[in-house]
């Protein structure tokens, strides 16, 4: 059921939080650290500490699939708050980050639907003070990235031009829960997609996100597919034997998925089948 609530005597829908994946979390330890520092978050990751250093917007950096997300849903399971996410593309727009125009969801069937304004997920995470995770940030034009100035200092409101309201948090409460973070994949800062020197350095500290250790991938294999004891030394003998350590998290779910079900419906020796289906998936070497 959509909720709403009333910003400056408006009616306002309010983003949902997303619904979070429940696959066991592996690994990661130091980094969970260093984003549990930065959000002000005690050790066991259950709880946000009451004091009064402001909290810092920390940035993940890697390549796809090592699982920047994963971590930013673990932190978010851990303190059992909402989390709400910003997906970067090229085609946002200032608007997107603050409140829109939107056909009313309550509508009857048939009937021309009312538009509504809708908070967007930043502005919703900053009013009711929950989590904001603002994925692929680089891929968004500078101009599209102006209102989140003035929501990661101590301002902490995002100005909708389109109806001149300034979305605060609702109480101080949520002023206090209220956190930020994104990732980006450096390649594309690398092609010339870079940040705008004032959210760099609005978003600090920089952790980065490398390669796991094999026993990582493994693990993570091994919970999320559940894959037979044979199915994972023929990976394992492959992962080796190729020398593959540049393959991402996703990229070996994904290799193991294919390969149990390319076992299944041709058939063909476990070492071999992975030898076939890796090229799909991870390509050949040159």
């Amino acid at each position: 059921m959509t909720r709403y609530v009333e910003i400056d005597d408006v009616r306002v829908a309010l983003a949902e939080p997303v619904e979070l994946p429940t696959d066991p979390f592996v690994g990661r330890a130091d980094e969970l650290r260093m984003c549990r520092v930065a959000w002000g978050i005690s050790g066991d990751g259950t709880s946000l500490v009451d004091g009064n250093v402001l909290p810092l917007n920390f940035r993940l950096e890697g390549p796809p699939g090592l699982g920047k997300n994963e971590i930013v849903y673990e932190i978010a399971r851990r303190l059992d708050m909402p989390l709400y996410i910003v997906q970067g593309h090229e085609e946002l727009t200032p608007e997107d980050l603050a409140l829109l125009l939107t056909p009313d969801p309550e509508a009857m069937y048939g009937e021309v639907p009312p538009l509504t304004l809708r908070a967007s997920p930043l502005a919703t995470a900053l009013y009711e003070g929950g989590l904001c995770f603002f994925d692929e940030i680089n891929r968004v034009p500078d101009r599209a990235l102006s209102p989140l100035a003035s929501v990661l200092d101590v301002r902490r409101y995002v100005y909708s031009a389109m109806t001149g309201i300034n979305v605060r948090p609702r109480d101080d409460e949520a002023k206090k829960r209220f956190r930020f973070c994104c990732a980006l994949n450096p390649s594309l800062s690398n092609a010339g997609h870079v940040l705008p020197e004032y959210i760099e350095q609005r978003t600090l500290p920089v952790i980065e996100i490398n390669h796991p250790p094999f026993e990582d991938v493994h693990e993570i294999v091994r919970t999320s597919l559940k894959p037979s004891p044979e199915f994972l030394a023929a990976f394992t003998d492959w992962y080796h034997q190729q020398e593959r350590q540049d393959i991402s998290v996703r990229q070996a779910v994904a290799l193991m998925n294919y390969a149990m079900n390319y076992e299944q419906h041709v058939g063909g020796q476990k070492t071999n089948v992975f030898d076939h289906v890796a090229q799909f998936i991870v390509g050949r070497r040159s």
